[in-house]
């Protein structure tokens, strides 16, 4: 029992207002060992609940909390319900397609579908990225509110992962307006230099976007007529999963 308390204590201490913590913050929080807490943390990377930010030698909570947290709402396996919708659309658009959630001011890769061609884009599930950048970022912070908006930007830096990368709030703004009244995000070489994608939001009950689908791709193949053109069915798509979890 001491054993569970311990670990549902490191749990507890990720909160919105502090998604990213180290070995040391959290022994000092639950006055536990530091070699107690790395223990733990390690086997709660190994079993998904958290990731590891191995640079700066951080933790976050991962994939599979996000999942519980589905589940303790009521919801329906996502992953399990979008991937037969993630391989129609990847048949149509010959690309890969993901699935990220959000977690915190971030986004997390919790599937994919790989396209079939020879050349083609792969991501690491698991792996976290801002939301201020690339596509499918993008399109769960279009769906954020005014205030959510300027919240976020209040906390978050905008770092930039490439020359491509929006780094000017008023300019992040005006693209999330663009991407608003379109209805889906493009990106060409914003997170990743060779790569462009096409977004659209997941929502819930509340119209706020959990989740997203992505069809992304080289950037060489993927020019922004083509991007516009597959727009459309990934707004279907995400569309699609939407009604089935405000149903379910």
């Amino acid at each position: 029992m001491q054993s569970v308390d311990r670990v549902t204590a490191v749990l507890m201490c990720f909160t919105s207002g502090e998604p990213e913590l180290g070995v040391t913050e959290i022994a000092q929080r639950l006055e536990l060992p530091k070699s107690a807490v790395h223990r733990i943390l390690e086997a709660l990377t190994g079993a998904g609940m958290t990731t590891k930010e191995y640079e700066r030698g951080k933790y976050r909570l991962g994939p599979r909390a996000t999942e519980l947290s589905l589940a303790a709402l009521g919801t329906v396996d996502v992953r399990s319900l979008a991937l037969p919708v993630m391989e129609e659309l990847r048949d149509s658009t010959g690309e890969t397609v993901t699935l990220s959630f959000v977690i915190g001011n971030e986004r997390v890769y919790v599937a994919q579908v790989e396209s079939k061609q020879d050349v083609r884009m792969t991501v690491e599930v698991g792996r976290r990225a801002p939301l201020y950048a690339g596509a499918s970022g993008r399109a769960i912070l279009m769906t954020f509110g005014e205030q959510e908006l300027d919240q976020y930007l209040a906390h978050v830096a905008l770092t930039p992962l490439t020359d491509q990368t929006v780094r000017d709030r008023d300019v992040l703004t005006d693209v999330l307006d663009a991407d608003r009244h379109r209805g889906y995000t493009l990106s060409s070489g914003e997170r990743d230099p060779y790569a462009a994608a096409v977004a659209a939001p997941i929502v819930g009950r509340n119209s706020r976007a959990f989740a997203c689908f992505s069809v992304c791709g080289p950037r060489a193949r993927l020019d922004a007529p083509l991007l516009d053109s597959t727009g459309p069915a990934v707004v279907d798509a995400a569309e699609r999963i939407s009604e089935m979890l405000r149903g379910s």
